[in-house]
This record gives structure tokens, sequence and C-alpha cells, in this order.
């Protein structure tokens, strides 16, 4: 991991980008003398892995909520017949 401001990322963008691609870096660009955050650079697939774990979590969230709702007896019984009367609406 490598800490940098932004004037040094843009005098050596190429290098911090092969070094994120290439070795897996993560680089942080400190934007803090001009009042705006920082961020980040990583590379894609550490990108699409970190949004797969965050679907994840939300799926989580949500099963542990049904689950709340089951133990606090908040559920809906339906036949089979009453299932696919919905499905046609």
């Amino acid at each position: 991991m490598q800490a940098i401001s932004v004037s040094e990322a843009r005098q050596n963008f190429k290098k911090y980008c092969d070094d994120v691609v290439e070795n897996n870096d993560i680089i942080i660009v400190s934007r803090n003398g001009n009042g705006k955050e920082n961020m980040v650079w990583i590379d894609l697939s550490a990108y699409n892995e970190l949004k797969k774990a965050q679907e994840n979590l939300q799926y989580l969230m949500k099963l542990e909520e049904s689950y709340k709702q089951l133990d606090e007896g908040k559920v809906v019984v339906k036949t089979m017949e009453e299932l696919e009367a919905m499905a046609d609406e």
C-alpha cells in the first residue's frame, strides 16, 4: 500500500497504474490539501471482488431480517393455489 499526493499521482501516473495492475498494489491518493476526500486506486479484479462481497453482505442482511421476522412470528402462510394466483396478477 502506498500513499501519495495528487501531484505525485500526476507526475508518475503510469508508474502507479502499473503498480496497481501488475503488483496488486493499493494506492491512496491524498487530496487533503484542498478539502476534498482521499481516494483509493485498486485494480479491476479487486474492485469486482469488493462489489461481490458487498452484494453478498446485502443478501445476508436480508436473510438475517427474514430469520428475525420468522422468530417473531411475522409470517404469512399461502397455499400453492394462492401463490399461483398471485403470479398470474
